[in-house]
């Protein structure tokens, strides 16, 4: 397993819209990339070798419109919430009402209902839950909660951190100890340090490494020479870490994956990275971003504004992340999303996404218990970000892979132009196993556009190739193989 360490993130390395020195020579087959299955996307450079007239440009979801949870109606205190899909309740949403855990039920991810108290706590923050399902060996543990709690707060005794509880169902909840898993303060109280937990969290489960994950908020400390900013308190800056387990009880020291640095602007800061999930071996987070330091409108009161922003890892444990938005708060003044759009789950329904967040009317601490609801954003399936040309028409080849099944499709739309795509041998050179090197070209918008050639993929399983995509007038997203 890759050793724990403490960094600072840099950015997003970028392929840039260049063309960049190739892989040369002829690699045997261990140089080559073993794929994950699923998509493979473009929202770092793991596959692109080279690119030449292609730019990467993120693809906001959609809003849905009015909120899908208000605070009239179902309480809503706090953007921190997950949402699962049940075979038999069909979405479950559990979300915080105050300092407690609330339950809501849907059909559709769109209308819900039933809104019910399920975990009562006096103090606590956040609502992160995890559904094993059919991989949890104990029934009595099949969900697993995870939130900032404390019963002895800021003095002598302060027990703040994260706390975990299970059950059987999502609404009967059992906590196997009096005490946090991770600590505010872990090594005395009130002694800040780089691993302390702050009130903000969010879990999910690594299937490649069978490890859970938690993305937490932590603090910055003087010697990092961050000016305090406005809301912060003592923390100085809010920053994000993260710790794993392999059992959910015992979690390793937390270390840090975003802090701001010398490309951003203003006071920047953090409020956790939710909705994490996997896409063919591609870690993506959505991570939350304050800046307490500005207005929500020209001349407003400075009372702070956030948006979301993506970030991937392809191992875990060294994350990086975008600048640009990827869901900016609503331009419209007024607009119940107008300050703030803190996303906290990424939900496949489809061909679709779902992203679930909480949007602020006019700032970061106005009203919690009446301006804080939750949204929803949808886009098509795995269209986070995409290659597109600075011009009419660029190209991108792949780095040397191995083969790993006998058909192949786009995610692409090319409603307004074409991607073709050209089968090259490991060292670059163009390859005619297939009959040409030239497939079929795409055209029109799909999730999964099949891409043919004179002879079929499968002849070359296991064998080392690259691909040469070619895009006028289009964008593409990733593709994909079949078996």
């Amino acid at each position: 397993m890759i050793g724990r360490r403490e960094l600072l993130n840099n950015g997003l390395t970028s392929a840039a819209a260049l063309w960049r020195p190739a892989l040369l020579g002829s690699p045997e087959s261990g140089d080559a990339l073993n794929l994950d299955p699923g998509p493979q996307l473009f929202l770092d450079d793991y596959l692109i070798d080279r690119l030449h007239g292609l730019k990467r440009e993120v693809r906001p979801p959609k809003r849905f419109g009015p909120p899908v949870l208000d605070s009239k109606t179902f309480g809503t205190t706090q953007p921190y919430l997950t949402v699962l899909r049940d075979e038999r309740r069909g979405f479950r949403m559990f979300y915080n009402n105050g300092p407690s855990i609330w339950h809501a039920d849907s059909e559709d991810g769109l209308e819900w209902t039933n809104p019910r108290e399920v975990w009562f706590r006096k103090r606590g923050y956040c609502c992160s839950v995890v559904d094993d399902g059919v991989r949890c060996a104990d029934p009595s543990r099949r969900f697993k909660l995870a939130h900032w709690s404390s019963t002895i707060d800021d003095k002598p005794g302060d027990d703040g951190g994260m706390w975990v509880g299970y059950s059987p169902d999502g609404f009967t909840w059992s906590q196997p100890d009096k005490k946090p898993v991770l600590w505010t303060y872990p090594e005395a109280w009130p002694q800040p340090t780089r691993h302390g937990v702050g009130d903000t969290l969010d879990v999910y489960f690594d299937p490649l490494t069978r490890l859970y994950r938690v993305a937490i908020k932590v603090n910055a400390l003087t010697e990092d020479g961050y000016s305090t900013a406005p809301k912060a308190g003592k923390a100085i800056r809010r920053l994000i870490g993260m710790s794993t387990s392999k059992d959910f009880m015992h979690w390793e020291k937390p270390w840090r994956i975003h802090a701001p640095d010398a490309r951003d602007k203003g006071m920047l800061e953090f409020y956790g990275m939710g909705g994490m999930h996997m896409r063919g071996g591609l870690h993506i987070g959505l991570v939350r971003v304050l800046r307490d330091d500005l207005p929500c409108d020209k001349d407003g009161p400075i009372d702070g504004i956030g948006y979301t922003a993506l970030a991937t890892s392809r191992d875990g444990v060294t994350w990086n992340r975008f600048r640009e938005p990827f869901l900016d708060r609503n331009p419209e003044p007024g607009s119940w999303d107008h300050a703030m759009t803190w996303m906290s789950m990424a939900v496949p329904v489809g061909d679709e996404v779902y992203f679930y967040y909480g949007g602020y009317a006019r700032g970061h601490k106005i009203e919690p218990k009446t301006e804080r609801q939750i949204g929803l954003a949808r886009m098509k399936r795995d269209r986070y970000v995409a290659l597109v040309p600075t011009s009419s028409q660029g190209k991108m080849v792949t780095k040397p892979f191995i083969l790993p099944g006998g058909s192949l499709t786009l995610n692409a739309d090319a409603s307004r132009g074409e991607v073709r795509v050209r089968l090259l041998g490991a060292s670059g050179s163009p390859s005619k196993a297939l009959g040409t090197p030239e497939a079929k070209p795409i055209a029109g918008d799909h999730l999964a556009a099949q891409v043919r050639w004179q002879a079929s993929l499968q002849k070359l399983r296991g064998k080392a190739v690259r691909l040469e995509f070619t895009v006028r007038n289009a964008e593409l997203y990733g593709f994909e193989f079949g078996l």
